[in-house]
């Protein structure tokens, strides 16, 4: 697993977050939350992926 500066994870974040965007798409606050997490180095993009796919796979059941 690759270990990201901050910096690297903000860039990774603003990428993200701009392709969503060109579709018109924004995060929800729950996405933005994990994002905030990852780019503080408080979660992993492993656990960011793991959070995000668990709580969209239960509000599409």
């Amino acid at each position: 697993m690759k270990d990201y500066s901050r910096l690297e994870q903000q860039k990774q974040i603003q990428f993200a977050v701009g392709m969503a965007g060109l579709k018109g798409g924004k995060p929800s606050t729950f996405t933005q939350n994990l994002l905030n997490h990852y780019e503080n180095g408080q979660v992993t993009s492993v656990q960011l992926k793991q959070a995000i796919l668990q709580k969209y796979a239960k509000a599409s059941n």
